[in-house]
């Protein structure tokens, strides 16, 4: 009888708990992501998680299998108009809940992290499975904010007849002076040094000099050495042969290229991270998959080799620019085995570049195939510097429905991680575009984060966004290199004069030569470090007026980044590990900071012991 009593009394504890758990309104939509026919609303009871915080989980099974999404709400990522907070998105671009009606809706997230502050309060979601096939959305209807992932069925099925994952998001809370976006940076940054999936650069540059020296350096990209004209959409001409493609045009062949380096050391530019982007058969997009041989047209082996030893007689270290992803119709390579395949058995198909038309590279058939003897044969040209490989980290891994190697798009990030982490046993580093983290772990640089910070200053952000935290900055710096955004890039030559911005034409590297102080000012305030994409003898003396702002802070490369704080509407705080400080003023009058003058588009640092630079 006693454990008949026991036993009901736990049956009435676990009653009592569920009638206060927390639940999340489940959206699923049928149609396109154009017209949605029909649409359900589910309520699904969350699971409470060890240490705190509920976990959402839809099983697989459950997930219809001819819909087009499911949205997943809880009532605390929910707000109203007026309410005092913001919704906040993986880049740190936010919004506060000023508005009545809108959407922001962002396709690929750079974490897999979002959140919202209320009051004293910041509910933050984590998506566990599905990270590659959902989007961000808030939306306001009325006054009043929802904001959800938003996991995309139609993605899925485009390349496997069957859902192959659970959806999950852990959600959690953060409170006090714990609850806003420097609590979540810490909570996310936490969660992946905890789990092994990143390290520090403290920690990795003690077997590394080859990442000691890219911390006191700036990456000058040699865009490019020769490249192809891109086709047009309107050309008869979509897919090549090999020896049929456009003629390659060289901007600076490799002989020139050690003259720009030299004039480069000449101006004092003491130490530089070259990437040699074009420098491949074909020129730049040319001809991959398959950067061998070296292109003839920029000089040849020979004279390749001579621009590596004069790189390394400048003390500057020279790395490669690889396209792993892309592969064209004219590459030596060329078969449609290694071509990602979709659901129907169709070639997946990117947009057009230098070679024709792009089709997407199964990694894993990569990987089994050629690319680890390229890799080593890039090695053998003297190549000791971060390994770059094109646009890892500036999308989402592709994926192939190939029944002969099939990957989901989390198995092809586990391959491209395997190929970067070759990357830096071969070469001492890895590097790829932006900041998508599911390579972070293998990065040791970027070329930027996103564009948001461009969209904002452009004014082309959604109407319900009102600005960018750092909070990508939060959680990587100390553990990535970067430069925060496209706005940030080739920051003294001023605005591009074309409106292409295609990397494979050079005319977008021409600029107005008018400098904005505010770009400089935001790459010391979000912790980055200038990068310039050219093959120009005028930008010269613009790198090395980069080069001379970089200096006084780049120690600060091997720090994380602990706060960011608004002092006033346009002054920041930003604190770094050891205890440096600094004030960012992009007011029009001097700032007085603890009794220190900061000035008008300037900035103050404060070191650990005391001292002041301006």
């Amino acid at each position: 009888m006693r454990a008949k009593a026991v036993a009901l009394l736990l049956v009435a504890l676990l009653a009592g708990g569920a009638a206060f758990a927390e639940t999340a309104d489940v959206r699923i939509a049928w149609g396109t992501p154009k017209k949605t026919t029909r649409t359900e609303t589910r309520v699904v009871e969350l699971q409470p998680l060890a240490g705190g915080g509920w976990r959402f989980c839809l099983p697989k099974e459950q997930i219809p299998a001819d819909a087009w999404c499911v949205e997943v709400t809880p009532p605390f990522m929910r707000a109203q108009k007026g309410d005092a907070g913001y919704w906040i998105q993986a880049r740190g671009t936010y919004g506060r809940f000023e508005q009545d009606d809108g959407v922001y809706a962002k396709e690929r997230q750079l974490m897999p992290i979002y959140g919202v502050k209320k009051g004293e309060t910041l509910w933050y979601g984590h998506v566990k499975t599905w990270r590659f096939d959902y989007d961000f959305v808030t939306e306001a209807t009325k006054g009043a904010y929802a904001t959800f992932p938003r996991f995309r069925c139609d993605r899925v099925r485009a390349f496997f007849p069957d859902y192959y994952n659970d959806i999950t998001v852990d959600f959690h809370r953060l409170d006090g002076a714990a609850a806003d976006y420097n609590g979540l940076a810490h909570a996310y940054q936490a969660f992946q040094l905890d789990s092994g999936a990143v390290r520090t650069i403290k920690d990795r540059m003690r077997t590394s000099p080859e990442l000691a020296y890219l911390c006191d350096a700036i990456v000058v990209r040699i865009q490019t050495h020769a490249a192809k004209p891109i086709p047009d959409e309107t050309d008869a001409k979509l897919f090549f042969a090999r020896g049929e493609e456009l003629p390659v045009v060289v901007h600076m062949p490799f002989g020139v290229t050690e003259e720009f380096l030299q004039a480069l050391k000449d101006a004092g530019v003491d130490k530089l991270s070259i990437c040699s982007a074009g420098w491949q058969d074909g020129g730049y997009d040319g001809r991959v998959p398959g950067h061998f041989p070296v292109g003839a047209e920029a000089g040849g082996a020979e004279a390749f080799d001579r621009l590596v030893a004069k790189a390394k007689a400048l003390g500057y270290q020279f790395a490669l620019h690889a396209s792993n992803t892309d592969g064209y119709t004219c590459s030596r390579l060329w078969n449609e085995d290694w071509v990602c395949k979709r659901a129907d058995g169709s070639l997946d198909k990117g947009g057009l570049w230098a070679g024709g038309q792009c089709y997407w590279v199964c990694q894993k058939r990569a990987w089994d195939g050629w690319l680890p003897k390229e890799m080593k044969e890039m090695a053998a040209l003297g190549i000791r510097g971060p390994h770059y490989i094109d646009v890892y980290s500036a999308t989402y891994p592709q994926r192939c429905g190939d029944p002969n190697h099939p990957c989901t798009p989390e198995e092809m990030a586990a391959w491209q991680n395997r190929i970067l982490a070759e990357g830096r046993r071969l070469m001492g580093g890895a590097a790829s575009e932006s900041g998508y983290d599911h390579v972070a772990g293998n990065l040791d640089y970027i070329n930027y984060i996103e564009r948001d910070l461009k969209l904002l200053d452009e004014g082309k952000l959604p109407k319900l966004a009102t600005g960018v935290f750092p909070l990508w900055e939060l959680v990587y710096h100390g553990i990535i290199l970067y430069t925060s955004d496209r706005w940030c890039q080739n920051h003294t030559r001023g605005k591009c004069l074309y409106k292409l911005e295609k990397s494979g034409d050079p005319r977008w590297m021409e600029g107005d030569g008018v400098e904005d102080p505010r770009v400089a000012l935001k790459i010391v305030e979000f912790g980055g470090r200038p990068i310039f994409y050219t093959y120009k003898f005028a930008d010269v003396p613009r790198i090395k007026r980069a080069w001379d702002e970089f200096v006084p802070v780049r120690h600060l490369q091997k720090e994380l980044m602990t706060r960011h704080d608004a002092l006033a509407p346009d002054v920041f705080l930003t604190t770094f590990g050891d205890g440096s400080k600094i004030v960012s003023n992009y007011g029009v009058t001097p700032y007085d900071w603890e009794g220190e003058a900061v000035a008008p588009l300037g900035y103050l640092l404060r070191n650990p012991d005391g001292s002041i630079r301006r």
